[in-house]
């Protein structure tokens, strides 16, 4: 029969030694785990916190907050993807204010920009990238002319995604901030607007509105107007400053002598003509100053559409209304309208 083995002192030593090199083992998975469970709690907690940032439009909070965030978990992909969105947003509706410049701005966003041209693997997600590394770099220039060219990013955008509704759109505005003719600019506006990326139509459309606005010509004036009403026929909107814009441009050849005022009412249909100014108006609501003005321009656009009591009833409204304030053209306008309609009966 064999012998009991006997536990010596040493032996003893040597398991309790192994049970507290366990327990101390576990202990070290459990403060790694812990770690790791809280790493990803606070990244949540960040990612949330941006949502609602960005929501109201707190571009700078937000990227704060993600800025904690990449320092929490530099690796995070979910944190650089939301850096990436910010920026992208960011740059869509960018306002420079107070001690804010576009430089500053840009400056931060950019490497974050390069490196997700750099990292992702969808050709949109880099073509997407790489057109608002370019917008970046025209906003830098109109305050440091030094600044890189934007028409290589764009062209690079597209040559990874040949239909990138932003590239086109970026680069249809670089051509008219350039001074060349709208139909040039006009192919990438209408392959951006045929995009079937249908969220980002109002990004487009304010795109071309405010290239067009660059230029004060009244050829681009025409466009101006064909553009709103495309857009109205869409549904879609325009800011109140684009508005209140276009509100001046009828004003400009409707109530005041203007040279090019065939040119202006032939760009779209009498009845488009009207649609439109009506919806312009509309949309104004409280901001409305010029009744009197807008009724005298409407009056003008029920002629030429061949409402013509209507628009004898108009202008006999503004004839009603001359006084002291009444400007000499407006007024002469409207008696003259009244004279030509009434001879018409």
């Amino acid at each position: 029969m064999a012998a009991k083995k006997r536990f010596t002192p040493l032996a003893w030593v040597g398991s309790i030694t192994a049970i507290f090199s366990l327990i101390a083992g576990i202990y070290a998975g459990w403060d790694f785990l812990s770690g790791q469970f809280e790493k990803r709690r606070a990244i949540k907690q960040s990612l949330a916190a941006e949502v609602v940032q960005l929501r109201a439009s707190d571009y700078e909070s937000a990227w704060k907050t993600l800025a904690q965030a990449a320092k929490v978990d530099p690796g995070s992909e979910p944190v650089r993807q939301a850096q990436e969105d910010v920026a992208i947003e960011w740059l869509d509706n960018i306002h420079a204010s107070g001690d804010q410049t576009f430089v500053s701005i840009t400056e931060k966003l950019e490497p974050v920009l390069s490196r997700g041209v750099a990292s992702s693997k969808s050709p949109q997600r880099q073509a997407d990238l790489m057109a608002h590394l370019g917008w970046s770099y025209f906003l830098r220039s109109r305050e440091l002319p030094s600044s890189p060219d934007p028409e290589p990013a764009y062209r690079d955008a597209l040559l990874k995604d040949p239909a990138n509704p932003y590239a086109h759109a970026m680069w249809g505005h670089w051509m008219l901030w350039n001074g060349e003719p709208y139909a040039k600019a006009s192919v990438h506006f209408a392959a951006a607007l045929a995009t079937p990326r249908a969220g980002l139509r109002p990004y487009i459309r304010s795109m071309q509105m405010s290239a067009l606005d660059n230029q004060d010509t009244d050829e681009n004036h025409v466009e101006i107007i064909r553009v709103a009403n495309d857009i109205r026929k869409e549904h879609g909107d325009m800011s109140p400053h684009q508005r209140h814009n276009i509100l001046n441009l009828y004003w400009d050849y409707l109530a005041t002598p203007n040279g090019h005022r065939a040119d202006f009412l032939g760009a779209i249909s009498p009845l488009d003509h009207l649609d439109t100014f009506d919806w312009l108006v509309q949309r104004e609501g409280p901001r409305d100053s010029s009744p009197l003005t807008h009724t005298y321009i409407r009056s003008t656009l029920l002629e030429g559409a061949g409402r013509r009591d209507e628009a004898l009833a108009g202008f006999r409204a503004v004839q009603t209304q001359f006084g002291p304030n009444i400007s000499y053209t407006l007024a002469d306008g409207a008696r003259k309208a009244i004279v030509r309609l009434t001879a018409a009966k």
